[in-house]
């Protein structure tokens, strides 16, 4: 029996009680759904970020709760209103003393701290040792009288400033392009996987499908998410694929176990051979589709293919190798001659003193750590994401492939669910 509803009775029931449409209502900033402010204290915070590796080497993620533990949920609404509150000025700041970037720099800031203080010792012992000795009629060593002291002027590192920071500004540019075009990448290859499986699930669920097909279907899909762990567990990682995951890829992928020698003489396969191998297998094994439906899959496959190429070009070709060691040289040099600059502006403030051990080598420290912790860790940034993939949560994005398909899954009936719902 088929319920008809006539416009009248429709529009009386998109009315409210007031006699305002229902549809209007819902349209009005009253009626938007509020997200629950995130709690995340600051002992919270510094936890989260003090937390940060993968596999023993600290390395920056993209975001700060980027959800790689299974207690964590990846950036939603709610952390997205964290993100950008005022409140980011205080959460944040500790970070500076347990943050990855602070560690990873801290073996290189550390050596350039203590080359300053004994520099700055040094300068400060041979300019004050002589008046020093003097003044308490004490003997002087003859070899101590004439010691140089090796100070540079500050003018040069105030003119070639300007050119480091352009140097690591445009680094950190570039790195940052090769960082979202990563993203873009990953999240091709996850969406058009996600398609090709959405069209098996719905295209087997056709009344002209045979059992054999819908079966195939599932093993073709079983092929498409082995393909996705492969790419993004192993593939972008550096990793080759296990003899025994090739075998099962390719037995779903053509419908029968293939034959892989144990030597190492054979080829190692690609991720391009194993969609060429799903693509015949879908057109091999499932002769209920059309041919437009096939040209379809193609497409999706094609995506797969560019998304994929762009990855490897990412992997293949960094940040041209000269620029980079250049940056390197110079940002170095530049750190370790500017103490020899800087000496001479802390010794003036403390020029007065005639105490021999209060002088300016530890505000010259402070100033090095300080300056340096600055330039190297931009510096650091960019080489991290240079590489998108080390840092990207790429099995995550399997693991959210993983439960869409098990729930697509669900949808197809094999002959055996088929047959015991007759049977009931």
């Amino acid at each position: 029996m088929m319920l008809i509803v006539s416009p009248e009775v429709l529009a009386l029931a998109l009315m409210t009680p007031r006699g305002m449409p229902r549809v209007l209502t819902l349209m009005t900033p009253r009626s938007m759904p509020r997200h629950p402010r995130p709690r995340c204290s600051l002992l919270d915070e510094i936890r989260q970020e003090a937390s940060v590796t993968r596999g023993g080497v600290l390395s920056e993620q993209p975001v700060v709760f980027d959800g790689n533990r299974d207690d964590e949920a990846p950036f939603d609404i709610a952390r997205w209103d964290q993100h950008r509150s005022s409140s980011r000025y205080s959460r944040l700041i500790p970070g500076i003393l347990v943050g990855p970037t602070t560690r990873r720099i801290s073996g290189t800031v550390a050596p350039l701290v203590v080359y300053s203080f004994l520099i700055g010792l040094y300068n400060d012992f041979a300019q004050f040792y002589p008046s020093t000795v003097a003044s308490m009629d004490q003997p002087m060593l003859p070899w101590l009288t004439n010691l140089p002291s090796i100070q540079l002027p500050l003018t040069p590192f105030e003119l070639t400033s300007p050119v480091l920071g352009l140097l690591l500004v445009f680094r950190t540019d570039t790195a940052n392009d090769r960082f979202t075009n990563g993203c873009e990448a990953v999240w091709q290859i996850t969406s058009s996987l996600r398609s090709i499986i959405r069209k098996l699930v719905v295209w087997s669920g056709r009344d002209k499908f045979s059992d054999a097909e819908r079966l195939a279907a599932l093993e073709l899909i079983d092929a498409c998410v082995l393909l996705h762990g492969w790419i993004m567990g192993s593939y972008l990682r550096g990793k080759p694929l296990k003899a025994v995951q090739e075998a099962q890829l390719l037995r779903f992928a053509a419908g029968r176990a293939e034959n892989v020698p144990s030597d190492g003489s054979k080829v190692a396969t690609t991720p391009y051979l194993a969609i060429t191998a799903i693509s015949i297998g879908v057109s091999r094994r499932l002769t209920s589709i059309s041919e437009g439906q096939e040209v379809n899959i193609d497409d999706e496959f094609s995506k797969v293919t560019a998304a994929l190429g762009k990855c490897e070009n990412l992997l293949r070709v960094p940040i041209p190798l000269g620029y980079t060691r250049y940056s390197v040289r110079f940002l170095w040099l530049w750190l370790s001659l500017l103490p020899f600059a800087l000496a001479s502006t802390f010794a003036d403030v403390s020029a007065a003193s005639t105490n021999l051990f209060d002088k300016p080598q530890i505000g010259l420290a402070a100033a090095m750590m300080f300056v340096s912790f600055i330039f190297l860790s931009i510096e650091d940034i960019a080489v991290q994401i240079e590489e998108p993939f080390a840092i990207l949560p790429l099995i995550k994005c399997h693991k959210w492939l993983m439960a869409d398909v098990r729930r697509m899954r669900t949808l197809v009936r094999t002959p055996l669910e088929r047959s015991s719902v007759n049977v009931s």
